[in-house]
């Protein structure tokens, strides 16, 4: 990407990546830019979700704010059959390029997580994935109510978010958009942040208990690895028990 990255600050969520994307129509898939760090830490996330979930082969899967398809090529490379939703047309049309491209079939739709419900979906999903997303909605609770709507009894919840933590600040706001300017100003919004224990009281009303929560941690080469401290950014799955 040349010239510098947007500010962000005060715009609803989904504006947040139309601005984004019409600044770098390929800030999606460019090996320069502020998504970088999605390319690396996809190969974490995937290998840890196949492990849980006994790979994707077969499975209806439904990607919640897939952006511009990273996630959702992933697991359509590895056999699931992938619906991916955004409220951002500009990155969807951006994944729908991309995914024709890499000759893969994924039907991506303009929803939001909360709206789920309204998408039409003829049969509820076997997995569902929130990565990267439960910290930009508007409405958490509606969104968890609505995933719990589409994903069957039995079916798992894969999420990765972040922490509402000092540490969390540090790091994912304050290096990243103010100091390094390795994301756009105003990105993350640090009230959004759901701790862990949080985030586990406010899926079991919904029927969804979690099995497992990790860390992700982030050397300074940028490498990316699964660790026991969730003060700041962490990755888990929870089972749909009824």
């Amino acid at each position: 990407m040349s010239g510098p990255l947007p500010a962000l600050g005060g715009l609803p969520e989904p504006a947040k990546y139309e601005r984004l994307v019409e600044r770098a129509p390929d800030v999606w898939w460019s090996d320069a830019g502020p998504f970088v760090g999605l390319h690396q830490l996809n190969a974490i996330r995937v290998a840890y979700f196949r492990h849980a979930f006994g790979g994707f082969g077969g499975k209806r899967v439904l990607d919640i704010g897939c952006g511009g398809g990273i996630l959702s090529e992933a697991l359509a490379r590895e056999g699931a059959v992938v619906t991916g939703v955004d409220p951002s047309e500009k990155s969807l049309a951006v994944a729908r390029v991309h995914a024709a491209q890499s000759g893969l079939a994924i039907d991506y739709r303009r929803t939001s997580g909360e709206t789920l419900g309204a998408s039409g979906f003829a049969q509820r999903f076997d997995l569902v994935f929130a990565v990267d997303v439960l910290e930009h909605v508007d409405d958490l609770d509606a969104t968890l109510a609505a995933i719990a709507g589409v994903l069957a009894p039995g079916g798992g919840l894969g999420f990765l978010t972040h922490s509402r933590s000092v540490a969390a600040f540090l790091q994912l706001i304050w290096d990243e958009e103010y100091v390094q300017h390795t994301m756009p100003e105003g990105f993350h919004d640090f009230a959004r942040f759901i701790t862990p224990a949080e985030l586990t009281e406010r899926l079991a009303p919904h029927g969804m208990v979690v099995q497992e929560m990790k860390g992700l941690g982030r050397a300074a080469d940028g490498t990316r690895s699964l660790i026991d401290d969730t003060t700041v950014t962490y990755i888990g799955w929870a089972l749909r028990t009824r």
